[in-house]
């Protein structure tokens, strides 16, 4: 079976299946996720290969001349598939054909003496470039000026932003590559250093997935090179003081691998693709059954003459809680937990069959070191009975309880996992601020039954969008009907436009002094005017920066095409407004931060519930085994998870999905503690055992409570605080030991050896 799935997983790995990176696919499917999905590809594969630079000198000519060097910098770093255009983006040739049908708002109501008013003033002020054969009104320059109108000025043929702090001159480019290529990230970097140091006193402003990218690569490397080296270290040494022989550390590591190659090629093959999140927390969750082999060889290493028959009823128990734990959640509607269910469940079968199966025939030399440590360990116990020192643990426990569930809170915001540095954070937020570009975090998703109705439904929603843009609830908004007004709109200016040339333009030669006879020729070009197309404004240069707000191909999933109104940053006024919007049939209102926020909020809620179910099948399972005595298997998992629920409420911490996933490690780890203290109590090699799984657990998962990336810090204090409890209430649940064992560990006096029901 192992080699089969080790072909499996070899012929995955050998044709690049990819591993599913994306937390949406963890997440249940929603009413539109289909429409979701393809706006957000969309405006992934828009946005995240560009970034932009603001550089500021001490002067405006600093400024410009610092800007050249870092762009011929990165032009010869060999990363840049293509700068922006360094010239006005204003798209005059390509829309004068239309000019007619592209009414400007003051022009529209304007009156025919405004209008011979405005020709007059073109025709007679310097430096105004009026075309009076083919726009004597100037309608094109009056569009242009309004739609295209913003913050960016062109000096020296240079982009440039004036601020009451001096001019950034802007860079903007797009990368040869995915932002996550180590090469690509590392190439940016030094070329952005060097210039720096050549630079000292220029400021520099970043925008771009790449820079927040290479910000996580290079804290999971400090990270690796620090927690992970050290944990690995320290379980090592601690695992070769305690065993002495080097067999015994690779048949501890041996059930590790076995699972993760039996889960990691079947759940492959049954979910078709693989998520990472599922694959970084299954592989910790599979961590568990590195107990299974702990137990074995602490037993095989104080007892070599004691039958392994004794062990396996532990083992099998250990097995089927955990399984019990992790698969009652098959039942849930989130993707995400039962892949990873799956997972971790196939990970510890294949675990356990290893450690059942092949363990037991590998030659093992004991070493009277290990035999040593655990007689000194089992002083740890308690030899008489201590009613106060139980009443205090009640009296903890309840304490706890009552602070979780007065004091507990939860907390799903997104934001608070982004890894990236704060400063990093804020230069984002400077530049989209500086360029008066709306951030692609919320949109509006509006669809229609033809491209025309689409555009005319944006056309409808604009007076409400800027009504709360004038009114300071949304910082901006941008759709493609500013650029591309409906055929319908577009009709109505021209008629308008030709009604106006009627009115004012024999007026407008007259007070100019020109022939009469102009005017046939000036009202020629109104006969047969084209009407300007989403296709056509798209596929030119000008429009490129609109294409992601167009999602034509949506035909295919939905039946008609969408597209998005792209919204700047909001307040509570404007969030419910845009939430009354999204009433309507056609419009969906979609904050991507809050929308996943809500998902993992779910996805939190739906692993509580189903933990609860598991939790009553394991109570139901321990007291048919136990009886009386079932208290004493839950008191590690159970007490160790409330005080840890205690500790944070106290400590005003709230709770994350990624806190629940240690609680997870904590229960499964704590289960396996209970099953093993109760089975054999007096046991100096259960409790070794019991002490190494919760010390190299602490080692592997408590210490990633010093790691700056937030989810491994909520993952790490669980399992720190958790793991540790775990330990302490070991004891309580072994009882009294009246005595040591005997040398050769074979005859063993206790008052809870022998249980009053079931097989010990």
């Amino acid at each position: 079976m192992l080699v089969v799935c080790a072909l499996i997983l070899a012929s995955q790995l050998l044709r690049g299946a990819p591993l599913d990176t994306r937390i949406t696919a963890l997440l249940p499917e929603t009413d539109g996720t289909e429409r979701l999905a393809q706006a957000d590809a969309k405006l992934s594969t828009t946005f995240e290969q560009r970034f932009m630079l603001l550089v500021a000198g001490t002067t405006d000519a600093e400024s410009r001349a610092a800007a050249k060097d870092l762009r011929r910098r990165l032009d010869a770093s060999g990363i840049i598939a293509a700068f922006d255009s360094q010239s006005p983006a204003r798209p005059d040739r390509l829309l004068a054909p239309y000019r007619y049908r592209l009414l400007a708002d003051d022009l529209t109501h304007d009156d025919a003496q405004a209008w011979r008013q405005r020709g007059l003033s073109r025709l007679f002020t310097p430096g105004v470039d009026s075309d009076l054969s083919r726009d004597p009104f100037g309608l094109l320059d009056a569009w242009l000026g309004e739609r295209f109108s913003g913050p960016l000025s062109w000096q020296d043929g240079s982009p440039s932003i004036a601020t009451a702090e001096g001019q950034w001159s802007l860079i903007g480019a797009t990368l040869t590559a995915s932002p996550y290529a180590m090469a690509v990230q590392r190439t940016l970097t030094e070329t952005i250093a060097e210039f720096g140091a050549a630079h000292p006193d220029v400021r520099l402003l970043r925008a771009g997935l790449v820079f927040h990218a290479a910000a996580g690569a290079r804290q999971a490397q400090q990270e690796i090179t620090t927690i992970g080296l050290g944990s690995l270290f320290g379980i090592l040494v601690l695992l070769a003081l305690v065993f002495r022989r080097p067999i015994v550390l690779a048949t501890l590591l041996l059930p590790v691998a076995t699972g993760l190659v039996f889960a990691g090629a079947l759940t492959w093959t049954l979910f078709g693709s693989l998520n990472l999140i599922t694959l970084a927390f299954g592989a910790s969750l599979i961590g568990i059954s590195v107990d299974y082999a702990l137990h074995l060889q602490c037993a095989r290493q104080l007892h070599p003459s004691r039958p392994l028959s004794r062990l396996w009823p532990g083992l099998t128990l250990g097995l089927l809680s955990s399984l019990c734990a992790y698969l009652v959640q098959l039942a849930t509607p989130m993707p995400g937990l039962r892949q990873m269910a799956t997972f971790t469940a196939l990970g510890l079968i294949g675990a356990w069959l290893s450690v059942r199966l092949w363990l037991p025939l590998l030659p093992l030399h004991p070493h009277s070191a290990t035999q040593s440590i655990a007689r000194r360990l089992n002083r740890l116990r308690l030899t008489r009975r201590h009613p106060g020192l139980y009443a205090g643990v009640g009296l903890t426990l309840v304490a706890a309880i009552a602070l979780a569930i007065g004091q507990g809170s939860t907390s799903h915001d997104l934001r608070q996992l982004n890894p990236s540095p704060a400063s990093l954070v804020d230069q984002q937020h400077r530049v989209q601020t500086l360029l008066e570009r709306p951030a692609t975090l919320r949109y509006l998703l509006v669809g229609a039954d033809s491209s025309e109705a689409l555009l005319q439904r944006l056309e409808t929603l604009t007076p409400t969008l800027a009504e709360l843009e004038r009114n300071d609830h949304i910082a901006s908004y941008q759709h493609l009907a500013q650029a591309v007004p409906s055929m319908a709109t577009q009709q109505a200016n021209l008629a308008r436009v030709r009604q106006r040339y009627s009115e004012a333009l024999a007026g407008l030669l007259d007070d100019a002094g020109l022939p009469a006879t102009l005017e046939n020729r000036l009202n020629a070009p109104l006969e047969e005017v084209p009407v300007l197309t989403p296709a056509t404004w798209l596929e030119s240069q000008a429009g490129e920066a609109d294409r992601a707000l167009w999602l034509e191909d949506t035909r295919r999933a939905g039946g008609t095409p969408s597209a998005l109104v792209m919204i700047g940053d909001v307040d509570a006024a404007g969030q419910a407004a845009l939430t009354r919007l999204a009433e309507s049939d056609d419009v969906i209102y979609r904050d991507r931060v809050q929308a996943l926020s809500a998902q993992l909020a779910d996805l939190s809620d739906e692993i509580l519930q189903w933990l609860a179910v598991a939790l009553a099948l394991l109570v139901l399972t321990f007291g048919w085994r136990y009886r009386r005595r079932a208290w004493r298997v839950l008191l590690p998992p159970v007490g160790a998870v409330i005080i840890t629920l205690g500790v944070f409420a106290a400590g005003h911490i709230p709770l994350t999905l990624f806190h629940l996933l240690g609680l997870l490690l904590v229960l499964g780890i704590g289960l396996d503690a209970g099953i093993f203290s109760t089975e054999h109590p007096a046991d100096p090699g259960a409790w070794l055992a019991i002490s190494l799984s919760c010390a190299s657990s602490l080692l592997a998962f408590g210490l990633l409570a010093f790691s700056a990336t937030p989810a491994l810090h909520f993952l790490g204090t669980t399992c720190l605080i958790g793991l540790i409890a775990t330990w302490c209430l070991v004891p309580l649940a072994r009882g009294v030991v009246s005595q040591d064992p005997t040398p050769d560990g074979q005859r063993l006096s206790t008052t809870q050896e022998i249980p009053r029901h079931g097989p010990a």
